[in-house]
């Protein structure tokens, strides 16, 4: 069985130092993925950047998603989705729902 060698002092830096940056990347990241969900992306369409469906879908609960608006469209119609576009180009009330 080979010797235990201790760690250098500047080695446990480094290490320490790379672990919080990836600490941070993977929140900045989950952040990114929530916020697309919450602006309206589909599950699939985040997902086609390189995630799985699951991976998405746990990102986006961690951060507050769905959103009561968000739930509501999850089965709406393909007509209701369309009349709602409809009226979000047009000003009407529908466009309060895109925000």
């Amino acid at each position: 069985m080979p010797d235990q060698r201790p760690v250098t002092d500047g080695d446990v830096e480094r290490i320490r130092a790379a672990m919080a940056g990836v600490s941070a990347a993977q929140e900045r990241l989950e952040q990114a993925v929530a916020e697309a969900l919450l602006n309206g992306a589909s599950v699939r369409s985040v997902a086609a950047l390189g995630f799985s469906a699951n991976t998405v879908q746990k990102y986006g609960r961690a951060h507050g998603w769905p959103t009561a608006v968000n739930r509501s469209r999850f089965y709406e119609s393909l007509d209701a989705r369309d009349e709602r576009a409809r009226e979000a180009v047009r000003g009407g009330p529908a466009s309060r729902l895109l925000d």
